[in-house]
């Protein structure tokens, strides 16, 4: 039985919190799909309310070659979890909305063996034909974090909206200012191996979570490298940011304010201490974050 560590526990599969299927997932990759070993390869996938995609998002991710995709249902009420499911994935519940949240509530049952981990959204917008040039420098110890960008690459028109394309403009140009560092985006499609992911010690719940990672990844001094990616538009669904200014604002903000936080404030002790294993701090609930021993 795959055994994970979280907390620093041993746990048993099907005993992780929020668990709604532990089955793991595996299929036949297609022939030529990747040049790279996939084992130990672990997709999240946050979703809210994607059942028209997340199914083909499954599907292509374990095409590709990843060996589990972990879908996290982070409130929808639609039949997002069940057809994510039936595609081979595993699903658990994030009761706390959140971007963050529901990343975290993925890490927390990652299984003992996990390399790297792959980060895609549930909504098709992801070019799944670029996961090779996501992940391979990854798994073959080329780079600690790799960023899929949509600027280095091509967006279908109605992709990104325009205050997307201004708020990552400001974004990658204030990491630029700070650190003297190549950025472009702040896409959501990326990879990073395990033991990076823990020396971040990633605790941002909500819109900035890509943002804390990049940050802290330059500042810790990775190897962080961008790739291009092509980005879709939304063929299903309603996006659960770009048609709310409101919410436009809030994660714009919340991203801005993150690099400037992680920039100026001291790195977490496990960044400090090149930890193979983050900590989680004891006021949170326990579904929401773990890291492998690796």
């Amino acid at each position: 039985m795959t055994r994970a560590i979280w907390r620093g526990q041993t746990i048993a599969e099907g005993d992780e919190p929020q668990v709604v299927d532990g089955t793991p997932c595996a299929a036949p990759r297609a022939a030529g799909a990747s040049a790279w070993d996939g084992a130990g390869l672990v997709a999240v996938v946050p979703a809210v309310d994607e059942e028209g995609s997340v199914a083909g998002v499954v599907a292509g991710l374990l095409r590709g070659g990843v060996e589990r995709v972990i879908v996290v249902d982070n409130g929808s009420s639609d039949r997002t979890a069940e057809l994510a499911r039936e595609a081979g994935a595993q699903v658990v519940v994030a009761p706390r909305r959140g971007y963050g949240s529901a990343c975290r509530a993925a890490l927390a049952v990652l299984p003992a063996g996990t390399r790297a981990v792959v980060f895609c959204d549930a909504d098709g917008a992801d070019d799944l034909r670029s996961l090779d040039a996501i992940v391979r420098p990854v798994l073959r110890d080329e780079a600690d974090l790799v960023i899929g960008s949509r600027v280095l690459g091509r967006a279908e028109r109605g992709a990104l909206t325009a205050p997307q394309r201004a708020g990552n403009l400001v974004a990658a140009a204030l990491l630029r200012l700070l650190f003297g560092a190549r950025v472009t985006d702040l896409g959501p499609f990326r990879a990073i191996s395990v033991e990076a992911l823990c020396r971040l010690d990633m605790r941002d719940p909500a819109f900035g979570w890509t943002a804390e990672m990049q940050t802290k990844a330059l500042r810790l001094g990775l190897r962080v490298v961008e790739v291009p990616v092509d980005a879709h538009a939304r063929r299903t669904g309603v996006s659960k940011i770009s048609g709310r200014p409101s919410a436009v604002l809030r994660a714009g903000w919340a991203i801005l304010t993150t690099i400037v936080r992680h920039r100026f404030t001291a790195p977490t002790h496990a960044g400090d201490r090149g930890a193979a294993r983050a900590t989680v701090p004891p006021t949170e609930p326990s579904k929401e974050a773990a890291c492998h021993r690796v």
